[in-house]
C-alpha cells in the first residue's frame, strides 16, 4: 500500500490543490479509503484482500483530477467518464492488478458486468465505500422541496432501481432522490449500518417531504425500509 500511496500523492501533486474541486476530491478519496477499510474489516478479509480493497478506494477517482482541471465539472455527461479515465491512468502507469483495474473502471457505472467472485466483491466494496461518503457529504440541503414526484421516479423506487443521471431536472431535489435510490445499490451490511448510523435515510427523506408530495415520499420511505429489512435484516 505504501507504493500506491506514493503514486497517488505524486499524481495528485500535478494538479492545483488550491482548486476547490481538486481539493474536495483529494479529501473524498481518503474518506472513501477509510470506509473501504471499515467495510473490508467487517468481511474478515485477509491482509492481501484488505490492502487491495484499500487500493481500489485510493485509485477510484484518479480521473476526477484531470476532469475538474480541464472541464471544471464533476458531470461525466458534460466531460469524460471519470471511471474510465481512472482505469486508463492505471494502464498508462503500468499498474497491472486486473481486479483493481476493473473495480476502478466500474465503480461509477449504473450496471457492473458479472465477474469472478473476488473481482465482484471488490467492485461492490469500492462502490459501497464511495456511496457512503457521497451520501454523508452531499445532499444536505434543498432550496425548494415543493415538487411533485412523478410516476417514473415512483416506479424506480417500486422496482428498486437506480435513477438515470439524465432523467429529470438538474436541481437539489432531484439529486436527493437519486441519492435515496443509491440505497438499492448498497451491497454489504456494514455499509448500510454506516449509512443508518448517520441517520441518512430520515435526513434525506425530510429534505424532500412537503404537503405537495407527502404521499409519494411515504411510498419511497416504505420501499426503502422494506428493502433494508429484506436485504440486511435491519429495522429502521
Amino acid at each position: 500500500m505504501e507504493n500506491e500511496i506514493k503514486f497517488f500523492e505524486e499524481y495528485v501533486n500535478k494538479f492545483d490543490k488550491n482548486n476547490e474541486k481538486v481539493n474536495h476530491k483529494y479529501n473524498h478519496t481518503y474518506r472513501v479509503v477509510g470506509y473501504a477499510k471499515d467495510i473490508a474489516k467487517s468481511l474478515n478479509l485477509d491482509e492481501k484482500e484488505f490492502n487491495r480493497a484499500s487500493v481500489c478506494a485510493l485509485f477510484h477517482d484518479l480521473g476526477r483530477f484531470e476532469q475538474v482541471t480541464k472541464y471544471d465539472t464533476y458531470e461525466d455527461s458534460k466531460s469524460i467518464d471519470h471511471g474510465d479515465r481512472s482505469y486508463e491512468i492505471l494502464i498508462e502507469n503500468n499498474y497491472n492488478d486486473e481486479i483493481v483495474q476493473k473495480a476502478v473502471k466500474y465503480h461509477n457505472k449504473k450496471e457492473v458486468p458479472k465477474f469472478d467472485e473476488l473481482t465482484d466483491m471488490h467492485c461492490k466494496l469500492v462502490r459501497d465505500a464511495d456511496k457512503v461518503d457521497i451520501l454523508i457529504i452531499h445532499g444536505t440541503s434543498v432550496k425548494d422541496n415543493n415538487y411533485k414526484i412523478d410516476d417514473v421516479i415512483i416506479n424506480n423506487f417500486k422496482n428498486r432501481e437506480l435513477i438515470d443521471n439524465g432523467y429529470g431536472a438538474s436541481n437539489d431535489f432531484m439529486y436527493v432522490l437519486r441519492e435515496l435510490a443509491f440505497f438499492f445499490d448498497v451491497n454489504f451490511k456494514r455499509s448500510m449500518e454506516i449509512i443508518l448510523e448517520n441517520d441518512l435515510l430520515n435526513k434525506k427523506l425530510n429534505l424532500i417531504r412537503s404537503d405537495l408530495n407527502k404521499e409519494q415520499v411515504n411510498i419511497i420511505e416504505k420501499e426503502l425500509k422494506e428493502f433494508i429489512k429484506e436485504r440486511f435484516d435491519i429495522e429502521c
